[in-house]
């Protein structure tokens, strides 16, 4: 099976009080979508908690192919070694992530705009407003995915 993950950090502040959404398709279907209250971070920290969490939630059910899409391009482009990674913090992130990369038999990485991430984008300020309680909402009709909050290099 191969999933897709649209993932977005969301921060008020930065930092400040932040959150995580993860919309996961399988087979073209919603299985799952995840509003992640993260506590006081950075942004960019928000972004890789949201790729963080859907790598190890991947693992945990065996997926062996996996492709992120992200409205980070600092992210997308840190993780794919297209930019440089200069913070101590980031480099943390970027080492986790690189031991897991093992895991799996395919996995990518892609910049989307905005527009394309707009449910992630949701959830992960849903996590924020609801502060300290984890929504997991439930499969629904919705638009194709779609994130807010571009960084840049």
């Amino acid at each position: 099976m191969e999933w897709h993950a649209y993932i977005d950090g969301a921060s008020s502040g930065n930092p400040g009080e932040s959150g995580a959404g993860v919309v996961i398709y399988a087979q073209d279907k919603m299985i799952s979508k995840e509003s992640l209250y993260l506590g006081s971070m950075t942004n960019n920290m928000a972004e890789y908690e949201a790729l963080l969490y859907v790598l190890n939630k991947a693992i945990d059910y065996g997926i062996e192919n996996l492709n992120v899409y992200t409205d980070s391009l600092l992210v997308a482009n840190q993780v794919l070694g297209i930019y440089r990674v200069k913070n101590p913090t980031l480099q943390g992130y970027i080492s986790k992530i690189k031991k897991i990369f093992d895991n799996f038999k395919h996995f990518s990485i892609k910049y989307i705009p905005r527009e394309k991430n707009r449910i992630a984008d949701r959830l992960a300020k849903m996590a924020i407003k609801n502060r300290g309680r984890r929504v997991a909402a439930p499969p629904g009709g919705e638009e194709s995915p779609g994130i807010t909050g571009q960084d840049g290099p």
